[in-house]
């Protein structure tokens, strides 16, 4: 029995085929980059260090504390601490160092950038102690830098504007 010369094929044609491999190339893409497999993970050392060295150079610069979300409520006297600084923190990246003022509050760090992909890194910073303090962070419009602190008791998410 052969079939209508109305129905339609269900056989693709070869003339999207490119539109649809740069579709699948770009969820590729994002799907490696939600995974952290992003640009640091397939570069070379070269490449990285320039992508660290460009991540460094858009960070360096004072910034304001400007919104904290805590993964856990915060015990009031910390919480009652953070309110007071959304008026008064400053920090401060030089390249090697966090520096973050207030009255009251001195913090002074080294930092390290790890895994750069895009907008998107790793900052290590290490207590007098040697005790490492994790964030992902990212920039963002507005001249703001998202920060998604790993380590207790400031486990949580932070937004960071641009100082004038």
């Amino acid at each position: 029995m052969s079939r209508p010369a109305s129905r339609p094929s269900l056989r693709r044609s070869r003339a999207p085929r490119a539109p649809r491999l740069l579709l699948v190339a770009a969820v590729a893409v994002l799907a490696a980059e939600g995974t952290g497999c992003g640009a640091g993970a397939s570069q070379g050392p070269e490449t990285t260090a320039a992508a660290i060295a460009s991540i460094d150079a858009r960070l360096r610069g004072s910034f304001r504390l400007v919104r904290f979300d805590p993964e856990v409520p915060l015990e009031p006297m910390l919480a009652s601490m953070l309110e007071f600084q959304y008026a008064h923190l400053v920090i401060r990246f030089d390249g090697r160092r966090i520096l973050a003022d207030s009255p009251g509050l001195h913090v002074d760090r080294a930092y390290e950038i790890r895994e750069p992909a895009w907008d998107r890194f790793e900052l290590v910073s290490y207590d007098e102690a040697g005790v490492a303090y994790e964030a992902i962070c990212q920039f963002s419009g507005d001249g703001e830098l998202i920060v998604h602190a790993q380590t207790p008791p400031w486990k949580g998410v932070a937004t960071l504007r641009r100082a004038p």
